[in-house]
């Protein structure tokens, strides 16, 4: 589904002009249209790569979920946040940012490093997009 600039402006400003997961400013160029239900692009082989001896997989233009590809099925998103959901579910999502601590923890000695100085302070708390919080203050 491609967007025109005012569909892009008003998706943008969907929830206060923030990213519907984490809740950071939203540039005017930079973020992504982020389908909340995975439409599953189809793809295939790049056979002019392939001549090249280079393994590429390009999109076919088609999806596995065409129902799923609607204005309402899309949040605004920052690139770090989409990059990471990728095709999960909202709740797979949250699950993902869950670990990311521990994760960060097992491998990475900076922060480890951080965190025994003090300067990281890990808070258990339940993860909750800013979609969610946005929605329950605009009621």
């Amino acid at each position: 589904m491609v967007l025109t600039r005012k569909q892009r402006e008003r998706l943008r400003m969907k929830f206060g002009g923030r990213c519907a997961y984490c809740g950071c400013v939203l540039p005017e160029k930079g973020w992504h249209a982020d389908h909340v239900q995975a439409v599953l692009r189809k793809s295939e082989r790049c056979m002019k790569a392939a001549e090249k001896g280079i393994f590429r997989l390009k999109t076919t233009g088609e999806v596995f979920r065409p129902e799923a590809d609607c204005p309402e099925n899309i949040f605004p998103s920052c690139a770090p946040c989409n990059l990471l959901k990728t095709t999960y579910s909202l709740e797979m999502f949250r699950k993902q940012v869950s670990l990311q601590v521990e994760r960060g923890r097992r491998s990475s000695v900076n922060f480890r490093t951080a965190e025994r100085f003090g300067l990281i302070s890990v808070v258990n708390k339940p993860v909750v997009f800013w979609f969610e919080q946005y929605e329950g203050e605009n009621k």
